[in-house]
């Protein structure tokens, strides 16, 4: 008999029906070690079974994510409420490309005499559709929630521009912040958020708080259950330091509205 634990590999040979097990050993002493590391790492945070999914889909992570920092910012009692201008804009262009079909079909002709008034339908929706899709690939681009401060203050921008990026098959979740000093409707002109990959070693930080980097085997345990109220209290903190710095170098108090 083994003592301690083993860990196991299945191995199927390419011309045989039975498996092979090989078991590798593992030390007694190193068992206690792993365990106190994972329970201190979620004892004091228990994910919530209903929010779960499987490791390995970044779309639905990266979902789940985002929702949980949007819930942050919107609160009750954040300094922020949504800046929806950019958004009713979007609303105007995609209604008035769709309605080019309506008049196509009320227009009292019948083809060909209409053809011109269906090649200007046709021309109209793809122009709003173009336009659609260039908000979406080159002025959005990975940004989430933009926001404008409920009470304006100097040294402050109009509002900020909240952007996260996770790309496929790497672990590592970046939440950025940029500033928004016309509104989301000047978004065409504000500072784009250039997301950095940190290498081993690098602090999980930027030197100027702008942007924070999380591995996500700290949000989601081994089944997949998502630990929303550790990342709520992960994105505060990471507000509460950018607030501080950049008043700090906008020469204010040094210390930014707590975010609760």
């Amino acid at each position: 008999a083994l003592s301690g634990s083993t860990s196991c590999e299945f191995l199927r040979p390419a011309h045989a029906l039975q498996l092979r097990v090989v078991c590798a050993r593992v030390s007694p002493e190193r068992q206690p070690m792993a365990e106190s590391s994972s329970s201190s790492s979620t004892r004091q945070y228990t994910g919530d079974e209903t929010k779960k999914t499987v490791l390995g889909d970044g779309i639905t992570m990266k979902r789940m994510i985002d929702d949980a920092i949007i819930g942050v910012l919107l609160e009750d009692d954040s300094d922020f409420v949504e800046d929806v201008a950019l958004s009713n804009f979007k609303l105007v262009v995609g209604f008035a490309s769709v309605g080019a079909s309506v008049v196509s079909h009320v227009y009292p002709a019948a083809f060909p005499k209409n053809w011109h008034v269906l090649l200007l339908c046709c021309l109209w929706y793809f122009i709003g559709s173009g336009i659609l899709q260039l908000l979406l690939s080159f002025v959005e681009l990975e940004s989430i929630v933009l926001l404008r401060y409920k009470e304006k203050r100097d040294r402050r921008p109009y509002g900020l521009n909240v952007s996260t990026h996770f790309p496929r098959y790497q672990d590592v979740f970046t939440l950025g912040v940029t500033p928004l000093p016309s509104g989301s409707l000047g978004l065409v002109s504000a500072p784009k958020f250039k997301p950095e990959q940190p290498e081993e070693g690098e602090p999980l930080a930027s030197d100027d708080h702008t942007q924070v980097h999380w591995s996500v085997a700290e949000l989601f345990d081994e089944r997949g259950v998502f630990y929303e109220e550790k990342c709520m209290d992960m994105a505060r903190a990471f507000l509460r330091k950018y607030h501080s710095e950049s008043d700090r170098l906008a020469g204010g108090s040094g210390e930014g509205k707590k975010v609760q």
